[in-house]
This record gives structure tokens, C-alpha cells and sequence, in this order.
């Protein structure tokens, strides 16, 4: 009844209502096109009855939750892959690293600092600020002579 409905009038307007649209999974949008074009497109002798409609009312309510709750969690995996790679890079002052540099330099040094910069770390050897993701190996101790 609904997808028969929907699809007749979305191939008559060019649209495809099959499955996807434009390549992208559906989305709470296209459930309320699709919601529009089912009561616009309904039969006026066998309406569509309030159980139903309640029910595809709820089936929206559960997809914007669960899309909500995806965003929620992506960010605080987010937030939680920065706090470590902060700890982590805390964790390396006064220690040996090796940096391989996004332009092929390799360089040696010790960390001096660390600052927090755009949401991610930068260590600081020999005076200079690098990238988290430039080091490529940790050594215990400051200097060679220790």
C-alpha cells in the first residue's frame, strides 16, 4: 500500500524511492517525503488508519533518536581519542623521540612541552612544534650522555 503509492508517484516525478536515494541511505527527510506523498496519494475511499500513521510516526521518532545518538557517540569517541593522545604525548616530556616529519625529515630530539592545538596534540623538540601523529618512536631518558 505505502511503498506501491509512494513509488508510482516518485517514478511519474523522475524520483527514485527504491531502497536509496542519490546513492545515500535513507534519511529522516526522505521518511517524511515519502510520509507526505503516502497521505497526499492516498485512497480517499480507504484512508489510512490512525494505528498506522501512529506507527510510522514512531518508526520516525525512533530513526532521528538512533541518527542522535550516532552523533553523540562519534563525537565522544572523538573527544576521547584526543584526552589520550593528550596523555600520551603528555607522557613523552623529557623523553627521546623520533619524529619522521609529514615532509620526510627525520628528526631526533627530547620533548620540551606540549601544547593542545585545533583539538590535537603538538609536541615541542628543540624549540619547534610537531605533530602527535609525526612520532615514531619514544626512548626513556633525556639526553644521550644519561
Amino acid at each position: 500500500m505505502f511503498y506501491g503509492a509512494a513509488n508510482a508517484t516518485a517514478q511519474s516525478s523522475g524520483t527514485s524511492f527504491g531502497g536509496k536515494i542519490h546513492g545515500d541511505i535513507l534519511g529522516k527527510d526522505d521518511f517524511l517525503r515519502l510520509l507526505t506523498v503516502q497521505l497526499r496519494y492516498q485512497d480517499p475511499i480507504n484512508p489510512v488508519q490512525d494505528q498506522e500513521f501512529v506507527a510510522q510516526l514512531a518508526q520516525f521518532s525512533s530513526l532521528e533518536q538512533m541518527q542522535n545518538l550516532n552523533t553523540t557517540m562519534s563525537e565522544m569517541m572523538k573527544a576521547q581519542q584526543q584526552l589520550t593522545a593528550l596523555g600520551q604525548a603528555m607522557n613523552m616530556l623529557g623523553k627521546q623521540v623520533e619524529l619522521q616529519t609529514w615532509a620526510g625529515e627525520n628528526i631526533f630530539g627530547v620533548v620540551e612541552g606540549v601544547q593542545f592545538r585545533d583539538a590535537w596534540p603538538l609536541v615541542q623538540v628543540d624549540g619547534r612544534l610537531y605533530d602527535f601523529g609525526e612520532v615514531v618512536s619514544i626512548s626513556q631518558g633525556g639526553s644521550p650522555s644519561e
